[in-house]
């Protein structure tokens, strides 16, 4: 039997080509998640870089996540406030949900994230957009003062997790909804069980769970 020195090289080419692929998977879907783990009890929880944006916000994240936001249920005229948005990814969507009628409020604790943010919404012609640079500890809001708060993979950036979570109960008028909403991709996601927990222990109450283990979508009830 004869054999194709080519064939055999692509063989090799594709073998070693698998197996790199699924290290690299293995580092990114475990390695990456059990080192965020790890810094988190240490009190180290970074938000993605603003270098990195191209990652939350490329074609084909936004095709897969694009239910993200019928998921969060934003109303045409509410004041809804998005913590962590990054580039926008979801920002100028939700604003056009909003409406002229309606307010979205960006607050992210990187300048270069919201400038990123700022010029999408300009190139847009979006007026209902506000932005805001601070820290989920001390959100430069008024008590009471949002219908609705969304989150897209940021909560397990935060260190202080539950000191967040009541800034967001400030702000929140009575009855109104924060929604979660998490990626497995990202290495620092929490299962629903866990987020659930989290929030709930905050004065929460769960009202709406989305999804399955890849994304998923829980809406919160605030006290009221």
């Amino acid at each position: 039997m004869t054999h194709n020195p080519v064939f055999n090289a692509l063989i090799t080419i594709l073998g070693i080509g698998l197996i790199l692929g699924s290290g690299l998977a293995f580092i990114w879907l475990v390695v990456l998640k059990v080192f965020s783990r790890l810094a988190s009890r240490q009190g180290y929880s970074p938000p993605c870089p603003a270098s990195f944006g191209w990652i939350v916000n490329n074609p084909v994240r936004r095709r897969y996540m694009r239910p993200i936001l019928d998921r969060v249920g934003i109303r045409t005229g509410e004041c809804v406030l998005e913590l962590g948005p990054g580039p926008g990814a979801f920002s100028l969507d939700a604003a056009r949900m909003l409406g002229e009628s309606g307010r979205l409020i960006a607050v992210d604790i990187q300048p270069a994230m919201i400038a990123q943010l700022e010029q999408r919404a300009r190139e847009a012609g979006l007026r209902n957009i506000e932005t805001r640079v601070a820290g989920a500890y001390d959100l430069p809001l008024a008590d009471a003062s949002v219908d609705r708060a969304f989150l897209v993979t940021v909560l397990p950036e935060i260190p202080d997790r539950a000191r967040a979570l009541g800034e967001l109960r400030r702000v929140l008028k009575p009855g109104g909804t924060l929604s979660i909403t998490e990626e497995f991709l990202d290495p620092d996601y929490l299962f629903a069980p866990e987020t659930i927990r989290l929030v709930e222990s905050a004065g929460f109450r769960l009202a709406q769970r989305y999804g399955g283990l890849w994304v998923y979508t829980l809406n919160f009830s605030a006290p009221g």
